[in-house]
């Protein structure tokens, strides 16, 4: 069975490929565990150096592989670079880290006790394509740094940039199927998670897949980490130190990606006696996110990824101002391409709160007691990230401790960074990815002990 990849920008196709058969799914799983036997006994030091290799690899050709992301994405090309430029930082952070994370001696009455983090195997990675480099690198490589091997299935629309992170692991001296790419249809999933080769499953997307990716995972008892996206708010007091660049801010959050993003700011929830400051600030920065050459270093924002999640976003647009939201900036819709517009919602239980908005729409809500605003931040199904905005830094954090979310940032857009868990509760997932803990995952948490 074939499949095409599209560019969004002008919905042709880019290439075309061809889903892999059982009896070819069956080969790579057992390369796959051949190259764990060998892959799990090289030493740490040589871990390191394969996974530097890689990050020189990626540096020098930085400009190819974001150029096909925005061909296959339709994100603006100075995003693209920084989404590869993001995954070397990850090279460089892992592979400072000194192999004693893997160990801990504990003080008992025995002659030695200790705990071990090691490897368990093969580990499937089921991706998105919002960002299809950094989402596979950010699974991939604590999980080889542990000396687990890589089994990816990534998203078919961006089947090129999975290829081409393959052939850049294959010339930088990976050994022969620690890192493999397997283009399967969906139906494929279910006999390839149910295979003892394959120890566990890390997945990003929805919530309602990722329900049936546990399902799953479970079915068959393997470990498994969901990454399942969000509805984060961002929180304005009245107080804050700088409305106008805050606005800017908030306006950079919810457009990066062209809103393509599990943790951009979704919800600006405001104080009422600035918020109508707050929105002729955001207009006027929206304003300057104008459709343009994808491939020109100054346009800001790009394309729906696909047409049928642009029909989508659409229905979510008109479903809200139907629903007594009030029109701040109107969008404009040419197929794919979708302008940035933000509305203002009265209803603070209206159902956008329990869906992820996936492109350049923001939503403000107002409040006029700040005892109000957990209870807005939390009301929703998702729990990834949250952002509050204030100079009294006592109030934010008593207010980060009342907020259900995997992460709360004060006076900072929520981000991902190398050196920090990753993740969310509720519908947003569990599990976490990047920082020293997603080293450990996906590892066999092994006690030994020693008497006399």
């Amino acid at each position: 069975m074939r499949f095409h990849t599209i560019n969004p920008v002008d919905n042709n196709i880019l290439n075309t490929y061809s889903f892999i058969e059982d009896k070819n799914i069956m080969d790579k799983l057992f390369l796959s565990q051949k190259a764990y036997e060998k892959w799990k006994n090289i030493s740490y030091s040589s871990r390191i150096g394969y996974i530097m290799k890689l990050s020189s690899s990626m540096q020098d050709l930085i400009d190819i592989i974001a150029y096909l992301i925005t061909q296959e994405m339709g994100k603006p090309i100075t995003q693209s670079r920084l989404e590869v430029k993001k995954c070397i930082k990850l090279c460089k952070y892992y592979s400072s880290l000194e192999e004693t994370i893997f160990f801990q001696d504990i003080s008992t009455e025995y002659e030695k006790s200790s705990i071990r983090f090691e490897s368990i195997g093969s580990i499937l990675g089921i991706m998105p394509w919002n960002y299809p480099i950094w989402q596979t690198i950010r699974y991939a490589i604590p999980n080889m740094l542990l000396g687990n091997v890589i089994v990816l299935k990534p998203a078919t629309n961006t089947a090129g940039c999975s290829l081409l992170l393959e052939k850049i692991f294959i010339e930088s001296g990976f050994p022969r199927g620690v890192f493999q790419v397997f283009l399967m249809d969906i139906p494929k999933i279910k006999s390839v998670i149910a295979h003892p080769i394959i120890q566990g499953v890390s997945f990003t997307g929805s919530h309602l897949a990722g329900s049936h990716i546990g399902y799953l995972s479970g079915k068959y008892i393997k470990k498994s980490v969901l990454e399942l996206g969000g509805n984060d708010a961002f929180v304005v007091m009245r107080d804050v130190d700088d409305l106008k660049k805050t606005a800017k801010l908030a306006t950079e959050s919810r457009l990066n990606n062209t809103g393509q993003t599990c943790i951009s700011a979704k919800r600006f929830i405001v104080d009422n006696f600035i918020v109508d400051d707050f929105i002729d600030l955001v207009i006027q920065e929206m304003k300057q996110y104008q459709r343009g050459d994808v491939h020109d270093e100054s346009t800001k924002i790009g394309y729906i990824s696909r047409v049928d999640l642009s029909e989508k976003l659409y229905q979510q647009y008109k479903d809200i101002i139907s629903n007594r939201g009030k029109i701040c900036l109107q969008t404009t819709r040419d197929e794919n391409f979708f302008s940035p517009c933000l509305l203002k919602m009265e209803d603070k239980n209206f159902s956008s709160n329990q869906e992820e908005i996936f492109g350049p729409i923001g939503i403000v809500y107002t409040f006029s007691n700040e005892e109000e605003i957990p209870s807005m931040v939390n009301a929703t199904c998702y729990g990834l990230g949250a952002s509050i905005w204030t100079k009294d830094l006592k109030k934010a954090e008593f207010l980060s401790k009342k907020i259900n979310t995997g992460m709360v940032f004060v006076n900072e857009i929520v981000k991902s960074d190398p050196r920090f868990p990753f993740g969310g509760i509720k519908k947003s997932g569990y599990g976490r990815e990047l920082s020293v803990l997603s080293l450990k995952e996906f590892s066999n948490c092994k006690t030994i002990i020693i008497n006399k």
